[in-house]
């Protein structure tokens, strides 16, 4: 027998009091968005009939514990008497609960294995204690829908073969709480069909994560494994929290995901990957069925994704099920994200809710594959099953909410080749009623677009848009850009300028489509030269407008390039003065304040 120091589960309770927001999932940040053509009505049960949609975060109560060393492949009941974990389980709480090695993948070191841990006759919720490494393997709880599970891990290092290294199944959510530095790597693979259930004959059927599915022909299959859609996977919600880390490094699905439940980060540090190689790559870094939540926490990703005719990975930072789930959303009200991604978005969901936090996000990828150019291929998806002649569309966009985006709050930077904001759904709404957005497209897209209308009551919004054929801001045909309020700096191309006046606007602008052709900085100053705001590294542009309570109709300003400036950024990094104290030098453009509408009434830069 071995003995655990009482130290660890001291320093676990103690470490793990961090405070949890919960989601208003009922009002948001009390903006409306009409959801484009959602049926709330199709929303998926899971495959028992039922599902915990939402853990309980910091709330969660347990009075049973499991305490497992991985290292020593020990388990124990009261972290004090300890038992081996082998073939043959292990039986706790009236035999409700059962330890024990998977018999058909133990390695020949017993050390090592998917430790199952069998829970579905318990009536109540459970707490699992991890500590230690485990090199080959992963560890699997089954639950009985009705209950939770918490899973305090401290110090632990997972490397799986054909599994996830933590999975929790059978509906039940999930509570993981970090402590020190925590590690999985999944061992799995894109494009291999792992479990019993894959067929390599064209045209059976398989149970594709509790959806049965016909089979045309499979790529590779492992019948020792996992198919579940993330290397720390749950049916039911998913709650993470604590002071520690969690470094993922995945090339098969998702980093961390729910199926039928909400993802709620409520603290720790995530450090996501989601490729070995450029070819070597998975899918997503948070996948939430119903929703993602983000109270606290830091959170980093590092994604690449595969586009073409005959291979289709998208690695979005953060991806909701919009398909079962058409009301599903991301919600951000705090902590900090820090992501950069190829060939995928930063948020991917029907429903974007930025209502703080400060975020960071930078997007790449081919531009060849947008939808109007009807492109179909033939690929293998991430199962190794064939699918023939898909249409393909992909664009590297930056937040697509399919019926709508919300910023009410936090600083918020995105960086994309196409769109950086996009509501792709007619009639969908993007409203900016607070914090800070700074809106930047590299390639030819759109700063702000949306198939529906566009409004400003609040907050600062600047857009740095530079290729030809597409606008800084672009409501929809037949709906308005409106300005009840805010700050919006907007800087492009000239050819799409002609209708850069918000069709309604309660404050004053300027704008000038005969700016030459520059990168150099932006300033629009007083006529006596105070500095009003200052842009330093804008992309190139030719025309800007800037709208702001803080100008009077009919006064005198005049738009600045190429001027010095003396101050403090508005937002640290990003070159953005509101105001600076001083800008001394460069070439001036004289314009005048007005507030009159734009004639053409689309509101369409």
């Amino acid at each position: 027998m071995k003995k655990l120091s009482i130290i660890f589960l001291i320093a676990l309770l103690a470490g793990f009091m961090s405070c949890s927001v919960e989601a208003d999932s009922s009002g948001h940040d009390g903006t409306s968005i009409v959801s484009a053509g959602a049926d709330t009505d199709s929303l998926a049960e899971d495959d028992d009939g039922e599902y915990v949609e939402t853990a309980s975060g910091d709330s969660f109560v347990s009075s049973k514990s499991l305490y497992i060393n991985l290292s020593a492949a020990q388990v124990s009941s009261d972290n004090s008497t300890w038992s081996d974990i082998s073939t043959k389980s292990t039986k706790f709480f009236d035999k409700t609960v059962k330890v024990s090695f998977d018999e058909s993948i133990v390695n020949e070191d017993e050390s090592n294995g998917v430790i199952k841990i069998n829970a579905k006759d318990m009536s109540e919720n459970l707490s699992v204690y991890l500590t230690g490494t485990l090199s080959e393997g992963g560890v699997k709880i089954q639950t009985a829908y009705e209950y939770e599970v918490a899973l305090y891990l401290n110090d632990v290092s997972i490397s799986s073969t054909n599994y996830p290294c933590l999975e929790i199944t059978k509906g039940g959510a999930a509570n993981i709480f970090l402590s020190g530095e925590n590690i999985f790597v999944d061992g799995r693979k894109y494009g291999t069909g792992y479990g019993e259930e894959y067929s390599e004959t064209s045209g059976e059927t398989y149970d594709d994560d509790g959806v049965e599915t016909e089979c045309e022909l499979s790529k590779s299959v492992e019948k020792d494994g996992s198919d579940s859609k993330g290397t720390l996977y749950c049916k039911g919600g998913i709650y993470i929290g604590g002071d520690g880390s969690l470094s993922v490094t995945q090339a098969y699905k998702n980093c961390i995901a729910t199926k039928n439940g909400y993802l709620t980060i409520g603290g720790g540090t995530l450090i996501l990957k989601n490729y070995n190689s450029s070819s070597d790559t998975g899918k997503n870094g948070l996948y939430g069925g119903r929703g993602i939540i983000i109270n606290e926490g830091t959170i980093t990703f590092d994604g690449k994704g595969i586009i073409s005719t005959s291979d289709v990975r998208k690695a979005n930072v953060l991806k909701t099920d919009d398909e079962t789930y058409p009301e599903s959303y991301v919600e951000i009200n705090g902590g900090s994200i820090t992501a950069t991604t190829y060939n995928g978005k930063g948020i991917n969901s029907p429903f974007i809710y930025l209502n703080g936090g400060s975020t960071n996000f930078s997007v790449s990828g081919v531009t060849n594959f947008v939808k109007d150019n009807n492109k179909s291929g033939t690929y293998y998806d991430a199962d190794g099953v064939l699918n023939s002649n898909v249409s393909i569309s992909f664009a590297a966009e930056g937040f697509e909410g399919d019926s709508g985006i919300t910023v009410a709050g936090g600083n918020h930077i995105v960086s994309a080749t196409d769109d950086a904001l996009n509501v792709s759904a007619s009639g969908g709404a993007l409203v900016v009623s607070g914090g800070f957005l700074f809106a930047k497209t590299t390639g030819s897209g759109d700063g702000l677009d949306s198939n529906g209308s566009i409004t400003v009551s609040g907050g600062v919004v600047v857009v740095s848009q530079t290729g030809g054929g597409n606008s800084p801001i672009d409501a929809g045909d037949g709906y308005k850009f409106a300005v009840t309020g805010g700050t919006v700096l907007a800087l492009g191309s000239s050819d799409m300028f002609s209708e850069s006046i918000p069709s309604s606007s309660s404050n004053a602008f300027v704008y000038s489509k005969n700016l030459g052709s520059s990168n150099s900085s932006l300033a629009v100053n007083t006529s006596d030269g105070t500095n009003l705001v200052y842009l330093a590294s804008p992309q190139t542009y030719a025309a800007a407008i800037f709208i702001s309570p803080d100008l009077t109709s009919g006064s005198s300003y005049k738009f600045v390039n190429g001027g010095s400036v003396i101050g403090q950024e508005y937002v640290e990094g990003t070159g953005f003065y509101l105001p600076a104290d001083s800008v001394s030098g460069g070439s001036s453009t004289s314009v005048t304040a007005t507030k009159q509408a734009s004639s053409s009434g689309n509101g369409r830069f």
